[in-house]
Formats: C-alpha cells, structure tokens, sequence
C-alpha cells in the first residue's frame, strides 16, 4: 500500500471563485490528454453536457461544506482508456478570495494489468456514435453524422435530422470512424464525404456543402486542402 501511495500520480487542477480554470499541474495535463488544451482560463460547467452541470455543482458545493461527506467531494469520469477519480477540496489563501482544487487520481488496475506495460492497442473502430437525445443515450449510425464539430472537449453531431450531443473529443473520432468516409478538414471540423455535394469557393477559403437541411457549409483549412485534393481528385 506504501508503495502504491509513493507512485501514485494525482493531478491537480486549480479553479477560481468563478469556476474557471487557472492552473494544472504536469500530472493533470497528462492524464487529461488533448483535452488538456485549451483548459486554462476556461469556464468548468463548458466543458460539461448541461445533463452532467448540477452533478459537477453539486461537487464543487461539497467541497465548500465542513459536514459533508468525504463521498460527496468526489466523483468519476470516464475517459478513453482510463477512468478518473476527481476530488474536490476547497482553499483558503490568505484574504483573498476561495479557490478549488480539483485532484485527479487513475482508478486503480489490476495488478497483472499495471506489471505489463504494453503498447498502446489501435484504436477500436466505432461501429455506432454515442449521442445524447433528451435524457437518454442514443446509438446513431456513423452514416447518418453529415458532418461532426468540435464543442470545447467534446463534439456536436450534425445529422439530417438535427445536432447531437456526443462525449467523445473529435481528436479520438478521428481516429476510429472509417477513414474512407471521415476526413478532417479543419482543426473543428471532420466531413462524412458521402454527404458532401460540392466544394465552393469564397474569398480564397473552401469549403464543403452538405446535402443536410440548409446545405450547410463545412470549412477546409489551407493546412489541409492540398492533401483533399488529391483525394477527390480535384
């Protein structure tokens, strides 16, 4: 147990008294991965679903309240390949006003799992997309998304029928959607080019036009249009 303590790596991210972001140590940007980027300076409640906001309120009160149970300061988040445990304690420097100090800790392994250190295993291909509809998860069709936005560490799903909200970063879609119809074609953006019906031009910048309700336009970034043009041929 002494042992497991002195490897434990426990990452913290520091709040301000408006919830957002100020700080993270080296061991929270390395848990957090891509989502890491960009966190300084953003508000905590955007980088959560609105289903999951009163979940994270609930926490960061907790940690505010004396009498509150040690189970009530914490929670778990589930993040590709690993899950988290998040712990809130509040702090106190001096006058100034409260901050939070939010401690991140990987849920334990197996034993056999943490001895072996193999290398990483190719992303597994994503048969159906996770959305949320209402207050419930839906399995979508990859086929259906006309298109897929990054929402801070999150993604918008757009599909024929409307936006959907997906947990995943697109940063790991990328990775495990078919590339044959999935493209990046912007730093935010990646094209289901089997709905895409043409490529315009205005004022030096491409972009995509869905075949989706309003013909919605998809950037393409100049790092990336040389390389979509060898690949339809243009």
């Amino acid at each position: 147990m002494e042992y497991a303590l002195q490897n434990m790596d426990v990452g913290v991210v520091l709040l301000d008294a408006g919830r957002r972001v100020t700080a993270l140590n080296p061991a929270a940007v390395r848990m957090l991965g891509d989502r890491a980027a960009g966190l300084v300076g953003a508000f905590l409640h955007d980088l959560h679903p609105p289903s999951h906001r009163a979940k994270v309120e609930l926490l960061l009160a907790a940690a505010t309240d004396p009498a509150a149970p040690a189970s009530a300061c914490s929670m778990m988040i589930a993040l590709p390949g690993r899950v988290l445990v998040v712990k809130a304690s509040a702090l106190t420097l001096g006058d100034g006003p409260p901050i939070t100090a939010l401690m991140l800790m990987e849920a334990a392994k197996p034993a056999a799992a943490a001895a072996a250190a193999p290398s990483p295993a190719p992303a597994e291909p994503l048969v159906k997309l996770p959305v949320e509809k209402g207050q419930g998860l839906v399995l979508l069709d990859p086929a259906d998304a006309v298109y897929l936005q990054a929402d801070g560490h999150y993604t918008t799903v757009h599909t024929a029928e409307g936006a959907f909200f997906c947990g995943l970063p697109l940063s790991e879609l990328e990775t495990r959607l078919d590339p044959r119809s999935f493209v990046r074609t912007h730093r935010g953006y990646i094209v289901n080019l089997r709905h895409a019906q043409a490529v315009e031009r205005r004022d030096g910048r491409a972009a995509f036009v869905m075949a989706a309700p309003g013909a919605p336009r998809v950037p393409v970034s100049r790092a990336r249009g040389e390389a979509l043009k060898k690949r339809l041929a243009l």
